[in-house]
């Protein structure tokens, strides 16, 4: 019997396992997905859930929520994922599907961010040059993101190896304006990423353009994007005897070999437990179907607390690594060491706020003007570039009533803070 084997259990592998069972006549027995975690890349537990998937993370305080942010969901644009969400049940409300959720409550609480930035005057609305409701572009500046985007897709190689940096380097200008400081924070992006990669995102999401001011394009989930989107695809396919398996490393491959050594036939997975460190083999029939998600952004994380560093893990991101054996393997798969080998490049630290009451959540919107679930709020002239984002409350179901999470990040964490 042919077997799907799934490397990874964030949302794509889910929507691949749906897939197969709802459009390519597969039964769940045949499907089984090996993950280092449950919660894939999505926010969303205790922090004593993480806690206990991670090696490194003896912490003092656990009593709080953990989120590693959400992906951006947009209606207009995510016709895959609302596909696949409308087959996946609601765990919430029978009868309806997880897509019905998801849009009812963003309909019902639609988003409109009024302080999307802040300086240090507080946040940029007022009628003058720097409101942020302006791009503040230059000519120049038009010039170089029109030439970006409308590049025609058989010109996209020369790219390779330019930084959004590099591309805009006739013009700095560009990166002290409002246009910036808003994209680069919604879709963390730094300078030194591609500028193909950015030139992908604004075609792909240029319906953002217009209104990236106020992200009235975001579409919100009910919960934190774990319990609304990776709980339900979960316990749809659970419910269909798909088999996972939980903090095991799939660590390497067996290949079999061919005469031009171009055909990618696996037929074994190397794999670690987490737990105990046992190692072994899994065996792959010739006809078996491999997905392997590669490049989690997740997958090399650490968490601290309050009392306790954040210990690094400096080791290369294992799904990122697993990608760079195959590539030893085959020319045709890319190069991971531009997304993985310089760790200044890609990497940002984000943190969760749990409190007991609502006073410091108030504080936020007495000053943006805005009630809980509008907001992300960039703190422009902070130094390792603070943004928080506040979410609709409750953002957990176990939260109480009178505890509110928010959560927030820094795209420079290596930048000394302003306050301490």
């Amino acid at each position: 019997m042919q077997k799907a084997l799934m490397i990874g259990t964030g949302i794509g592998n889910l929507a691949a396992g749906i897939y197969l069972i709802r459009d390519g006549g597969f039964q769940g027995s045949q499907i089984t997905m090996y993950g280092l975690e449950t919660h894939g890349a999505n926010d969303g537990n205790t922090v004593a859930a993480y806690e206990a998937e991670y090696s490194n993370s003896a912490l003092s305080n656990n009593r709080g929520y953990l989120a590693k942010g959400g992906r951006m969901l947009n209606e207009e644009t995510y016709e895959n994922l609302w596909d696949i969400l409308r087959s996946v049940p609601s765990l919430d409300h029978p009868g309806q599907s997880v897509t019905d959720d998801i849009l009812n409550f963003d309909h019902a609480h639609p988003t409109h961010d009024v302080a999307r930035l802040i300086d240090q005057f507080g946040p940029r609305t007022k009628p003058n040059k720097d409101n942020y409701e302006h791009m503040q572009f230059n000519n120049k500046d038009r010039a170089l993101l029109t030439k970006l985007m409308l590049m025609p897709e058989s010109n996209e190689q020369t790219l390779n190896n330019i930084s959004i940096s590099e591309w805009f380097k006739n013009s700095p200008h560009f990166f002290e304006t409002n246009f910036w400081y808003m994209w680069q924070t919604t879709f963390a992006f730094k300078r030194a990423s591609s500028a193909m990669e950015l030139r992908r995102y604004m075609n792909r999401m240029i319906l953002e353009f217009s209104r990236i001011n106020t992200l009235a394009g975001v579409t919100r989930t009910p919960y934190n994007q774990y319990e609304s989107i990776i709980l339900p695809m979960r316990s749809y396919l659970t419910d269909r005897g798909v088999t996972f398996v939980n903090n095991i490393k799939i660590t390497d491959w067996d290949f079999k070999d061919t005469p031009l050594q171009d055909d990618i036939i696996v037929t074994g997975l190397h794999y670690q437990k987490v737990d105990d460190g046992e190692t072994g083999i899994i065996p792959v029939a010739e006809t078996d179907l491999v997905f392997d998600t590669n490049g989690s952004i997740t997958d090399s994380s650490s968490i601290g607390d309050l009392e306790t560093p954040v210990k690094e893990n400096f080791e290369y991101a294992p799904s990122a690594m697993l990608w760079k054996k195959a590539t030893e393997k085959f020319y045709s798969l890319g190069q991971p060491d531009k997304f993985f080998n310089d760790r200044s490049q890609s990497e940002w630290m984000s943190f969760t706020v749990t409190t007991d009451n609502h006073f410091l959540v108030d504080q936020i919107s007495r000053i943006t003007q805005q009630e809980p679930g509008n907001a992300l709020n960039t703190f422009i002239h902070s130094t390792p570039l603070l943004s928080i984002v506040v979410h609709h409350q409750p953002h957990f179901k176990a939260q109480k009533p009178n505890e509110t999470v928010f959560w927030g990040y820094f795209m420079y964490p290596r930048r000394n803070g302003d306050y301490v």
